[in-house]
């Protein structure tokens, strides 16, 4: 089952939201994230979290049924969001709205892709880039000069690439800019990871190096 995540950041173009929301099989939003939805036309099957911005707009009316408040306070409204969605069956959780304003919440946000590790394949979407965990090995099918890059939170042990402008083998990365703007040189262009956590930013637009 694919479900679409509606976090409350920075909400990305109605072309993409449409385009997730008309893929899904369920849509959530995480407490804010339904505003977002709603001003985009869509209107979430649930809305998840603490449920403090829903509250704060008495305009909005939802179906008692709809609404999912947890209060607990060690987990944000995104890891609730996605805790739900998996709960009910999710196999792949689409995320968006987790960026812009606040660097510590877009950079907490992109930890989710690690806490549910193994649980479902999470991807965060922004009209830029598509966002996903390296869990042993990631195809990548796009076209030549694709935009990559390989982003290690902490130290990533034995990464070896095919198929980029610029690859690598067995090599440690950690919380650094190397591994940023590569390019797919050869489709399927492959990227493993023998241990740790790095994120695959796979961009929506082609950009060749001279």
């Amino acid at each position: 089952m694919r479900v679409l995540v509606v976090a409350n950041g920075e909400p990305p173009s109605g072309d993409l939201l449409h385009r997730l929301a008309a893929a899904a099989d369920l849509i959530v939003a995480a407490d804010g994230g339904a505003i977002i939805a709603l001003d985009a036309g869509i209107t979430p099957d649930a809305v998840v979290g603490d449920l403090d911005s829903v509250s704060a707009r008495p305009s909005l009316s939802f179906p008692p049924e709809r609404l999912h408040r947890v209060p607990e306070l060690d987990s944000t409204d995104l890891q609730k969001a996605v805790a739900f969605a998996i709960a009910r069956g999710a196999t792949q959780v689409d995320i968006v709205a987790a960026g812009g304003g606040r660097a510590d919440h877009a950079l907490a946000n992109l930890s989710v892709l690690v806490a549910f590790r193994g649980e479902a394949d999470l991807r965060v979407h922004d009209d830029l880039f598509e966002i996903s965990l390296v869990d042993g090995t990631a195809t990548i099918d796009a076209a030549p000069g694709t935009l990559i890059s390989l982003v290690a939170i902490g130290p990533c042990h034995g990464v070896t690439t095919s198929g980029m402008r610029w690859d690598l083998h067995d090599f440690t990365l950690t919380f650094s800019p190397r591994g940023v703007h590569n390019e797919v040189a050869l489709a399927p262009a492959t990227v493993s990871v023998r241990g740790g956590d790095l994120l695959l930013f796979r961009g929506r637009w082609v950009e060749r190096h001279a």
